[in-house]
């Protein structure tokens, strides 16, 4: 062997182990990324992670998510299954974690709303996501509070105002008392329209009229405090006068001021 020879395959051995924790930490991180996205059913119709990541890549077209639905549709997957992909797509774009998706999938699985509010999570609205996403934590959370129950996520609701039908955004019930929730997730620098906060107030009036023979609390959140102080004060000021509650906080914290609610109403 010439001292050339020997040379060049030193070289390729000292390449070789320079190259392979590389190369290891390529193949685990790959592997992390299949288990994130492997499936929470168990159900054999659950879709393969390579179906996901194409719809997934769907969902961020224009229009992405209604085609991503129409696809589904045309599968006549059963239902424990869709949430599991929709569920599977939202971790796959960094929407939910692993272990809370499984979680969701736990304790609101066949909850009324679940899959078409999760259906709105994916997508490239990262704004709609969001007000989607802090809607499912905060039911999820009172799902994991004994006494709690899950009624209805976006539950369709006509108030005789709007042009179309609104939604009430939760529905939470807790012995002979329903929670009804319009949830914003709004940024504190974010400017909105006080008409449209005055409009989401009303509607809670109207469901809490329609459905009398029930003892229901209404409540109007907000995940963060806005920084124009004027806008809060007018928005309590609207909320009392209509009965509301106002809460603010995390999906956690909004919870517990509901259990607060509910032991001295």
């Amino acid at each position: 062997m010439t001292t050339l020879t020997v040379q060049s395959w030193l070289i390729s051995i000292v390449l070789l182990f320079i190259q392979a924790p590389d190369a290891n930490a390529y193949m685990v991180a790959g592997v992390k990324a299949a288990l994130k996205i492997h499936s929470i059913t168990k159900n054999t119709r659950a879709l393969p992670d390579d179906e996901i990541i194409k719809l997934s890549h769907l969902s961020d077209e224009t229009k992405g998510t209604k085609k991503v639905g129409e696809l589904l549709g045309r599968k006549k997957l059963p239902p424990e299954v869709l949430e599991d992909t929709y569920l599977r797509l939202a971790i796959h774009q960094g929407r939910l974690g692993r272990i809370e998706a499984e979680g969701m999938y736990s304790r609101l699985g066949n909850v009324p709303g679940f899959r078409s509010t999760l259906s709105k999570v994916i997508g490239n609205n990262p704004n709609k996501s969001s007000g989607h996403l802090n809607e499912l934590r905060i039911a999820d959370t009172a799902a994991s509070i004994r006494g709690f129950k899950v009624l209805g996520i976006g539950e369709r609701f006509s108030d005789g105002k709007k042009m179309a039908p609104t939604d009430i955004d939760i529905i939470l019930g807790k012995g002979q008392t329903k929670y009804i929730i319009e949830a914003k997730d709004y940024h504190s620098s974010t400017a909105v329209k006080m008409d449209h906060f005055r409009s989401d107030l009303d509607s809670l009036v109207q469901y809490k009229k329609e459905h009398s023979s029930e003892y229901i609390i209404p409540i109007f959140s907000l995940t963060n405090k806005p920084n124009d102080l004027n806008v809060l004060k007018l928005l309590i000021r609207e909320a009392n006068r209509r009965d509301v509650h106002l809460i603010i906080g995390t999906p956690g914290e909004q919870v517990q001021q509901i259990k607060i609610l509910g032991e001295i109403l």
